[in-house]
């Protein structure tokens, strides 16, 4: 048995039955959008997570790096790049964005024996290492814009691997 509006209104209060029903499905609403955001989260959306880590390799299998393809700007991200030392010698790590302020560098290890830039690429030369099945380089970046950006990374002359990160405000 349904009962008349006028029965429901208490005196000297003026409530509009259009507006609580409004605020009412926004409650429902807003709880699943919260939801939805907590396990995005936690599922690695916005930073470190199982949709966020990520492995690529090139074409010719000589280079993989384990990178976060979500981040925050001013957050620093790691990037771990391993490949096999064929035979002793130089080998020349080469970074390049769409811009030279999209990431700022942060530490490298092992450091490499020169680092320089040249417009936008970046580069980590090793001038002495020693046979071996995987060298790894771990670096450390800091986004300083929002966005995605694409970056192409080389070892000597391997095929590239080009990876994009999308950067969080």
């Amino acid at each position: 048995m349904a009962m008349k509006r006028e029965n429901q209104k208490l005196p000297g209060v003026d409530e509009s039955y259009r507006l609580l029903s409004f605020e009412y499905a926004f409650r429902q609403v807003g709880f699943i959008v919260l939801l939805g955001i907590i396990i995005a989260a936690i599922a690695g959306l916005f930073s470190r997570g199982w949709i966020s880590d990520t492995v690529r390799k090139n074409s010719a299998a000589s280079l993989s790096i384990n990178y976060e393809r979500f981040g925050r700007r001013e957050t620093e991200t790691r990037m771990a790049l391993a490949f096999p030392v064929k035979t002793e010698g130089k080998y020349v790590l080469s970074m390049t964005s769409e811009s030279s302020d999209v990431y700022e560098p942060g530490s490298v290890w092992p450091q490499p024996d020169a680092m320089f830039s040249r417009g936008n690429t970046l580069y980590f030369v090793y001038n002495s290492l020693k046979k071996s099945d995987s060298f790894s380089i771990l670096l450390f970046t800091t986004p300083s814009r929002a966005g995605k950006w694409h970056t192409i990374l080389r070892v000597n002359d391997e095929p590239e691997i080009n990876i994009w990160q999308f950067i969080y405000p």
